[in-house]
């Protein structure tokens, strides 16, 4: 096996970096200890920002199966947190849209999430946290920058 070179041997460490920061992040879950599943608040989080999508739309930008987008969201309406529409242009098409009583578990795991995130912030230097929140900025400017349609980035 040849040596990584410099570049190759940071990125592999943002990996590992990044790996271990989402598994500790996910082993005190804040939606868990709300009754939901990550999958759950993925689609509850997409419902906020879109308002309204059909199961496919949902299955392709999260990359479950549309079998498992069913699923989760049978759940979530049996929750009160979502509701099925049929459209009144093709009644075969079925909207899903985001109730007030999601919206309202969505806030409060946001407020979890943001008391655990301050708690963790207030423990950097501010200079530090300034550089960091910079270069996160960046890397995700970068990222997308590369997945917009044209972009070399695979999906």
């Amino acid at each position: 096996m040849a040596p990584m070179d410099a570049g190759e041997h940071r990125a592999r460490q943002l990996d590992e970096l990044m790996a271990r920061l989402h598994r500790l992040m996910t082993v005190k879950s804040d939606h868990a200890s709300l009754g939901l599943t990550a999958s759950q608040v993925f689609i509850l989080r997409y419902l906020d920002r879109c308002d309204v999508a059909k199961a496919s739309d949902i299955a392709r930008v999260s990359g479950l199966s549309p079998g498992a987008v069913t699923q989760v969201c049978d759940e979530l309406v049996r929750q009160g947190l979502v509701q099925r529409e049929r459209s009144t242009d093709d009644r075969r098409v079925v909207h899903i849209r985001i109730t007030g009583q999601g919206r309202d578990k969505l806030e409060q795991i946001r407020k979890l999430r943001m008391e655990r995130m301050k708690g963790i912030l207030d423990k950097l230097d501010p200079d530090d946290l300034d550089h960091f929140l910079r270069t996160m900025h960046r890397i995700i400017d970068i990222v997308e920058e590369t997945q917009t349609p044209g972009g070399s980035a695979d999906e």
